[in-house]
């Protein structure tokens, strides 16, 4: 801040600065020198230390199963990571992720380089470091260790190789009639010759035979770990359809799928039902044959069937994945699979430098629409880009439109096109990587703007004037001076003051600015603690975990209030997966007693409740109510340490 002051005389400029206070303005000083200070430090500045970090999740799993590896990259927007070669594991890429965040007044940026893992054989295995190449440096991770089990045959019915339909053999009645005929699936993969990462369409068909009163109780999933649904149907096509002479009711689903790893891996697909099946117990209790109770109107009426649950499974398919070759491979292949168009378009066009241009990239066809990366540059010389943002529209089959948006600034006059861009994929079909490049985009840039003088007539000459008089020159430069908009001289001293004295030698005033710059600092100190609670995602993550425990604590009460042991058993089970899962960085869905036999003591509370559960929901058993309320106790005071 700059004070001009108007002085009479030097006379009382001395007066001035003899009389100044010396302790204000030191204390003035100390109060802007702190607010510029703090100013200074929350300016964000780009972490220009690079780090190169390896995990692998779980570290520990089973050979049917697949792990997740993540390379991340901190401190750096772009990376070229080299995976080495592990005997026994095959690295699939699942694409990149970018992250940029703010803590503390400094923004810090990083990428994550994502990959599924899967091993041939169980043993344990050391992924040596990784190099990773950042601006023609290179950065190495540490070794990561890593153990694979045998593959556990999981207990319970043994699906056969001819698909059908099987029954629930727990608590199976021995007077309900055995169930055959019921149903059967099948699915048709588009092709059976497939890649790694390779979006496949397919036909999924269930068939049951015409009468029967089946429910689905889920819907069609894949068996085993070697395949992943990408996508399907919410609602199938139901129809009537003759096989091999018989009268079935089909409901018919359309979906994608992708394999994790190369290899020979069979296909199948099932579905959990329940049927309902008449009793033959008054027939086979009469010695003279039937009764009129035995007829099929009094059955329908009086209830006389039994509820089985039945799982439907289709045959196998023999499917082969095969591995991306190597040959040829574009420098900027990302892992796209499919066919695709390009088609680019950008406006405007007539700016000058400096000015954004935003460019659209449309890819369409059919293909892994996940793993698409937006086309580059293919020369950035004279151009300031930024990452583009990228959205997809699902056409079904396999098949959709991802968008991209970038914002491109020229910063060279002599530009006169945007550069093609540039986008690389592997097309299954002729088993080649294509390369699609746009074409240059006409560009127009404007000059700067220049401010030139005005034109001077040449056939005007000079005239002679006569002299003014002292008034009517003082009035034309007073005219003048208006039509330039500036403050005309006063050839007066005009009205003098005995003294002046700035506000800042004011003690009231400089107290004012200190408590304001206070203010403004400790607002500022709490606007970015905010903004950083806001954005972490643990915190986040576990106020949405406790709102839920609250409503599953909720739910127990009012359970335990109407005596329902059913709603008391879901609530609490649901609570203990939540509370576990967040702990344990796992999704609540997949915490199972096995989980928590696995990281839990035996003499664990949790443990115990979630075992009672399991056994009082299978075997039917009503427990105490004394007993279900300290299992509320329990649960919120060992959930509470957890989360």
């Amino acid at each position: 801040m700059t004070l001009w002051i108007k002085i009479g005389d030097e006379a009382l400029m001395n007066s001035f600065f003899k009389n100044r206070n010396w302790e204000m303005r030191v204390l003035l000083f100390f109060v802007v020198l702190s607010c510029f200070f703090s100013v200074f430090s929350a300016v964000t500045t780009l972490a220009a230390d690079v780090q190169v970090t390896a995990e692998i999740n779980p570290t520990s799993f089973s050979e049917d199963q697949a792990a997740s590896f993540v390379l991340t990259v901190s401190g750096a927007r772009s990376a070229e990571p080299k995976m080495p070669r592990t005997e026994g594991l095959h690295f699939v890429y699942q694409g990149q992720s970018s992250q940029t965040s703010w803590v503390n007044g400094e923004v810090s940026s990083a990428i994550s380089y994502n990959f599924l893992v899967q091993a041939e054989k169980p043993g344990k295995f050391t992924i040596p470091p990784v190099n990773v190449t950042i601006k023609g440096e290179t950065y190495t991770t540490e070794s990561v260790q890593c153990t694979v089990l045998p593959t556990q045959n999981a207990g319970g019915q043994i699906r056969g190789n001819s698909g059908g339909a099987r029954g629930s053999s727990s608590g199976a009645n021995p007077n309900i009639v055995e169930i055959k005929d019921i149903g059967f699936m099948r699915i048709v993969p588009e092709t059976k010759r497939m890649y790694s990462g390779q979006v496949v369409p397919f036909i999924l068909k269930a068939y049951f035979r015409a009468g029967q009163r089946v429910t689905l109780k889920s819907a069609p999933r894949l068996s085993g770990e070697d395949f992943l649904l990408q996508s399907l149907d919410e609602e199938p096509i139901q129809q009537q359809e003759h096989v091999k002479g018989k009268l079935y009711t089909s409901l018919t689903w359309k979906g994608t799928l992708s394999a994790v790893k190369e290899g020979s891996f069979p296909l199948t697909v099932e579905m959990d039902a329940e049927v309902l099946v008449r009793s033959r117990s008054r027939l086979r209790g009469r010695p003279f044959g039937s009764s009129l109770l035995d007829d099929p109107f009094f059955a329908d009426i009086l209830g006389d069937y039994s509820r089985r649950n039945i799982t439907v499974s289709s045959p196998e398919n023999t499917v082969t994945v095969l591995d991306l070759p190597t040959e040829n491979r574009p420098a900027d292949f990302s892992g796209a699979i499919g066919t695709f168009s390009l088609n680019v378009a950008a406006s405007p066009l007539d700016g000058k430098i400096g000015d954004p241009i935003t460019m659209k990239m449309q890819l369409d066809g059919s293909g892994n629409f996940a793993l698409v990366q937006a086309p580059a540059l293919s020369d950035e010389q004279g151009w300031k880009t930024y990452p583009a943002s990228g959205s997809v529209k699902d056409l079904g089959g396999g098949k959709g439109e991802k968008t991209f948006e970038q914002a491109l600034i020229p910063t060279d006059q002599s530009l006169n096109s945007i550069p093609p861009v540039r986008f690389s994929y592997f097309d299954p079909k002729i088993e080649e990587y294509v390369t699609l490049n746009s074409d240059p985009i006409p560009l127009h840039l404007q000059a700067a703007d220049n401010v030139s003088a005005a034109p001077v007539d040449a056939q005007s000459t000079p005239q002679a004037k006569a002299p003014l008089s002292a008034g009517q020159e003082g009035q034309k430069n007073l005219e003048s001076a208006n039509k330039l908009h500036l403050a005309s001289l006063k050839p007066d001293l005009g009205r003098l003051v005995p003294s002046i004295e700035p506000l800042y030698h004011k003690l009231s005033f400089v107290l004012l600015l200190g408590i304001a710059l206070l203010l403004i600092l400790l607002s500022l100190l709490f606007f970015l603690r905010q903004r950083r609670l806001a954005k972490d995602p643990s915190i986040l993550r576990r106020r949405e975990v406790q709102g839920r425990l609250a409503t599953h604590y909720e739910g127990m009460k009012k359970a335990l209030a109407s005596q329902s042991q059913k709603d008391f058993l879901q609530h609490c089970r649901a609570a203990i997966q939540q509370g576990t899962g967040q702990a344990w960085g796992l999704s609540p869905e997949a915490v199972t007693l096995a989980d928590l036999e696995q990281r839990l003591p035996v003499e664990d509370s949790l443990r115990a409740i979630f075992v009672r559960l399991e056994q009082s929901e299978y075997a039917g058993e009503q427990l105490p109510q004394a007993d279900l309320e300290k299992m509320l106790q329990t649960t919120r005071k060992e959930l509470g340490k957890l989360v």
